[in-house]
C-alpha cells in the first residue's frame, strides 16, 4: 500500500487548522437593545375623563392604567360686556341647601335680594364680609342683618379679600368680581362658575376659618 504523501498529511493538518478556528468561541462585548414604547389614549366620555396608558417592553410588558376626572368649568363672565349680576342672582335662586359668601365689597340690592329670598324658603345663608367695606354707602351689610340673614364681619386685622360664594356644596363662583356696583357698571371684572364637589369642598374649609374669626 502506497503511504500518503507528505503533501496530502499537510493539507489535511491545514484544513483541521481552520475547522478549529471557525469553530472556537469568540470572546468580546455582547450588546443588547431594550425597546421603550409608551402609548398615549384620550377617551372623552360622561363625566370627560383621560387615560394615559404606558407599556414598557424590555423581557415582559408591563401596562399602567391612570384615570384623571377634568374638573368642570361651567361658565365664565367677564363685567361691563357681561351681566354679571343677574347670573349669580340666578344661581343663588337655585341654590336648595346652602349658600355660603366671603365678600370683600358688598353693594349689589339683587344680590342681595336673592340672599334674602334663599334665606326665606329655608337656605341656609351665611356671608362674611370685610369689616373695613361693612358701612361704606350702599352695604348691603345692614340690610342683611335686618332680614335676618347670618352676617358677619372679617376678623382679619388686615384685608379679608375673598370674593367667592358656594353653593350647596358642589358650585363655586369665584373671581376679580366684588358684588357690588362698581364691579358691575365700571370696572373691567371677571367670573367663573365652577362645578365640582372638591373643589368645593376646599372652597368650604377657607370659609368655616374665615367665619370662625368674624363677628357678629
Amino acid at each position: 500500500m502506497k503511504r500518503p504523501s507528505w503533501l496530502l498529511i499537510l493539507v489535511f493538518l491545514l484544513f483541521l487548522l481552520l475547522a478549529l478556528m471557525l469553530v472556537r468561541p469568540q470572546t468580546g462585548t455582547v450588546t443588547t437593545t431594550a425597546w421603550e414604547t409608551t402609548t398615549l389614549k384620550l377617551v372623552v366620555e360622561q363625566p370627560t375623563t383621560v387615560t394615559s396608558t404606558a407599556t414598557e417592553t424590555i423581557t415582559s410588558t408591563v401596562t399602567v392604567l391612570k384615570t384623571i376626572t377634568l374638573r368642570q368649568v361651567d361658565a365664565v363672565c367677564f363685567s361691563k360686556v357681561q351681566d354679571c349680576a343677574s347670573l349669580i342672582v340666578s344661581l343663588i335662586d337655585g341654590a336648595s341647601r346652602s349658600v355660603y359668601v366671603m365678600m370683600y365689597s358688598f353693594t349689589s340690592d339683587e344680590i342681595a335680594n336673592a340672599l334674602i329670598r334663599a334665606k326665606n324658603r329655608g337656605v341656609e345663608v351665611k356671608v362674611v364680609i370685610e369689616s373695613q367695606q361693612a358701612n361704606i354707602s350702599g352695604s348691603e351689610y345692614g340690610r342683611l342683618l335686618s332680614a335676618g340673614v347670618d352676617v358677619r364681619l372679617d376678623g382679619n386685622p388686615r384685608l379679608m379679600h375673598h370674593k367667592v360664594a358656594i353653593i350647596d356644596g358642589i358650585l363655586v363662583v369665584t373671581g376679580s368680581y366684588n358684588w357690588s356696583r362698581a364691579a358691575e357698571q365700571d370696572n373691567d371684572e371677571n367670573l367663573i362658575i365652577i362645578i365640582d364637589p372638591l373643589i368645593a369642598e376646599d372652597y368650604e374649609k377657607e370659609f368655616q376659618r374665615v367665619w370662625a374669626q368674624a363677628t357678629a
